[in-house]
């Protein structure tokens, strides 16, 4: 009989890990598996001390690397690891360069919490300002105007049209104020309903989003900087750069740049440059970017040219954040 590791009980439950577990997981079997122990002891020593929760998707890791899967297939069922770093944890597993492999996943993990952590500071100051002058001009809405309306309208003049407008507006609040909650609540729901479930929705709502200014922009930069750098850091492993694309090009979730990137997978497999592909393909992505990459292909050092690209639009980010807050 084989010896029991753990005690909870298994449970066949796919779980997605938040972004900070995942770069804990991957840096604690990094440092594990580079100390000389294998993966099944390293996945016993993680699944110490860890939230129920957690346990209980390593402890059907471990049960699967026992039964002889891969660590990047059990990871990627379980954990909700992403096919790009599952591909490059695979790769890594059947070069010999695991622990390689796990470092360059966690830092693939570590930019992207990095991207969506700026972009949410950015956004941050403003939506709380936009917040407050809501509520601000609901109090006066409410409170004030219900006061002055009576005597502006005892003065039997034409009063402005901005006037009339607030007058309006507030009298309607006042009067119908709990049917207009009731509707955006509704509005909401459905509206959160309909984006989940249906892409097509999803993919209006993408392509609408990326047409406002400085947001939209911001958006898809950020998507493509997670391509780019996910795409170069498999490619600097080893993997084909035909593998390499499709495994990322899986992962990106702006629809408008998914669909732009899947019409060209059957070009990059017959070989075609990945530069000259995206040259000229949407007024999103930086000219500088196809040129780095047609450079990296001719000089041998398309896995950096791909990082390259990615670290300039960090940049370019950094300047439109600061823009936006």
């Amino acid at each position: 009989m084989k010896k029991m590791y753990f005690k909870t009980p298994i449970k066949p439950k796919k779980r997605k890990w938040k972004k900070r577990d995942v770069i804990l997981l991957l840096e604690r079997l990094e440092l594990y598996v580079s100390s000389g122990l294998t993966i099944d002891k390293a996945l016993v020593i993680v699944g110490q001390g860890i939230p129920a929760k957690q346990k209980v998707s390593i402890e059907k890791v471990h049960a699967e690397i026992i039964a002889g899967s891969l660590l990047s297939k059990s990871l990627r069922n379980n954990i909700g690891l992403s096919a790009t770093l599952s591909g490059l944890i695979e790769h890594g597993e059947s070069s010999g360069e695991l622990v390689s492999a796990l470092r360059m996943a966690r830092r693939l993990v570590e930019k992207e919490d990095e991207l969506i952590k700026k972009c949410t500071s950015a956004l941050a100051y403003p939506v709380i300002i936009g917040m407050f002058a809501g509520l601000l001009t609901i109090g006066l809405v409410r409170g004030v105007m219900p006061q002055i309306i009576p005597m502006l309208k005892s003065l039997h003049v034409q009063l402005p049209l901005l006037t009339r407008v607030v007058m309006a507006v507030s009298e309607d609040i006042t009067s119908y104020g709990l049917y207009m909650l009731l509707g955006c609540i509704f509005v909401f729901t459905t509206f959160t309903f309909l984006y989940k479930k249906f892409r097509s929705f999803r993919s209006a709502c993408h392509s609408v989003m990326i047409r406002i200014p400085i947001v939209g922009s911001l958006y898809y930069r950020y998507s493509l900087s997670l391509f780019l750098q996910s795409c170069g850091a498999l490619v600097e492993s080893g993997l084909q750069i035909g593998q390499s694309y499709v495994n990322t090009v899986s992962t990106v979730s702006l629809i408008p740049l998914s669909k732009l990137l899947s019409e060209q997978v059957p070009q990059v497999q017959k070989g075609v440059s990945v530069g000259q592909i995206l040259e000229g393909k949407s007024k999103h992505i930086p000219t500088y970017v196809s040129s780095l990459l047609i450079a990296g292909e001719a000089s041998g050092n398309l896995g950096a040219s791909f990082v390259r690209a990615a670290t300039i639009i960090d940049r370019d980010m950094d300047h439109s954040i600061k823009r936006l807050t």
